[in-house]
């Protein structure tokens, strides 16, 4: 880990390294106090640090990788050129492990007394936790989180930390069946996710163990991951009420694709390969997740994708779904800073749902699953679901099809991104202006890890594939 001083609550988590990432200090809070004698700040800064790590500039640069959006400006342009640095995610490595320090106290100082708040940080220390190693491997884990105690924490494989990550999910689990009477203090307002909702809680769990379950696909063999994905799914989301969404106030706390889009317009803008799948299967979602090239939102305007070779500013800017709609003056793409993000959801589910069923022959349920997915990601997107789209877009049961629908479907996340190295789907070209012509399949080991600590596991060959995609 990088060398930091440690305080032990970092209600943002999000330090500025760069002007690449200066708009990701939306939510940081100044005021954090040096000690606390309960966990609930502790947990409302690990939860705000979850929302900056699942929806910031991390997630914004691997849409360029997949092709959801396109670089045509500066820091966003050489990402698409497949142009990656030791300096390009330095901040979203930091970021991952400040929020990890809050989270890791709540499990070791309130965990005995706090039950509740140690399952939570738990969940949320995992997601972080898979965050870092599905884009970096082998990351500290372990002996992660211990401030001026281990400067150098030792790398954990990816194989382990996915392991730990299944264990931390299983204690947190045990945590939360715990009667209440077992906690000092009941989590509620101060949890900003659910509310304090421990069943909720429990799903979310659940969900992320069938996310990881099935990321195993090539290691521990189609039909074994499979299986497990499905003996988690029993127990995780139902409905769109369980999704994990990131809420934005507007003030100090902006929805972090607002604040880019807004700030630094021109330098991304939708991608021509998602633009242009979403025009050839009339998918309702067009009009949400795209402006029209004139940054209206207007259902007969002209959208079009930016490729990664034209770099042009006059492509579709990203829509509302990610960024907002401005209801007020000023044209639509402007935004609205308090548009709400979804971190993992229903949706998500039922295509694990869908891929696990596939992978064991059972094309019924894969279907079924897979017409719910779309549904569910229709309802999620425009408000409604629209049963003949979802029908069209289920007819077709093969993995390329699964995935590619899901690509579709989870736009401003990571999941499309893992998948896409992981079973090939979508079928993406790659940009034949760079130099390599191939995609990256990892980022590159930040340059504070590598002159800092001492037991780095230092990788800058971005084409060398994690451990799961082997």
């Amino acid at each position: 880990m990088k060398k930091i001083i440690y305080i032990p609550i970092i209600i943002g988590g999000l330090f500025l390294n760069s002007c690449q990432h200066e708009l990701d200090t939306f939510n940081e809070n100044p005021n954090s106090p040096t000690q606390v004698t309960s966990p609930k700040t502790l947990l409302t800064g690990g939860e705000i640090g979850t929302i900056n790590n699942s929806t910031g500039n991390l997630t914004r640069q691997i849409s360029l990788l997949t092709q959801h959006t396109n670089g045509n400006l500066f820091q966003s342009l050489d990402f698409t050129n497949y142009f990656l640095t030791e300096l390009d995610n330095e901040t979203d490595w930091s970021n991952i492990y400040k929020t990890g320090v809050n989270l890791n106290q709540i499990i070791k100082q309130f965990g005995d007394k706090y039950p509740y708040y140690s399952g939570m940080a738990k969940i949320l220390l995992a997601l972080n936790m898979g965050y870092a190693t599905d884009v970096w491997g082998d990351i500290p884990f372990s002996e992660a989180f211990q401030g001026v105690n281990n400067f150098s924490p030792k790398y954990d494989s990816q194989q382990n930390v996915i392991a730990q990550i299944q264990s931390y999910l299983d204690s947190a689990i045990t945590d939360l069946s715990k009667p209440e009477s077992a906690n000092l203090g009941l989590p509620a307002k101060d949890d900003i996710f659910y509310g304090g909702d421990t069943g909720k809680w429990t799903k979310l769990a659940y969900a992320i163990k069938a996310r990881y379950a099935l990321r195993l696909t090539q290691r521990e063999g189609s039909s074994a991951a499979a299986l497990k994905a499905l003996n988690y799914l029993k127990n995780s989301f139902t409905s769109k009420e369980d999704n994990l969404i990131a809420k934005f106030d507007g003030g100090n706390n902006q929805n972090l694709w607002f604040g880019f889009n807004n700030q630094r317009k021109g330098y991304m803008s939708m991608g021509k390969y998602f633009v242009d799948l979403l025009k050839s299967n009339s998918d309702p979602r067009l009009r949400y997740f795209a402006f029209n090239t004139d940054g209206k939102d207007n259902p007969s305007g002209i959208y079009l994708g930016s490729a990664p070779e034209d770099a042009d500013t006059g492509a579709s800017p990203i829509g509302k779904f990610a960024v907002g709609i401005n209801t007020g003056s000023g044209s639509p793409s402007d935004g609205d800073p308090t548009q709400s993000l979804i971190i993992f959801s229903y949706s998500e589910i039922k295509f694990i749902e869908a891929e696990a069923q596939f992978r064991l022959g059972n094309t019924v349920g894969a279907q079924a699953a897979l017409k719910a997915a779309v549904s569910a990601s229709l309802i999620d997107v425009t408000g409604a679901d629209n049963p003949v789209f979802a029908t069209t877009a289920s007819a077709s049961v093969t993995l390329q099809n699964i995935i590619t629908q899901k690509y579709s479907s989870l736009f401003t996340t990571m999941e499309p991104y893992n998948d896409w190295r992981r079973t090939g789907f979508p079928v993406l070209t790659a940009n034949q202006n760079s130099q390599s012509k191939k995609i990256p399949l990892r980022l590159i080991t930040p340059k504070a890890e590598r002159t800092l600590n001492n037991n780095a596991v230092v990788v800058s060959d971005v084409s060398i594939p994690v451990w799961w995609d082997n």
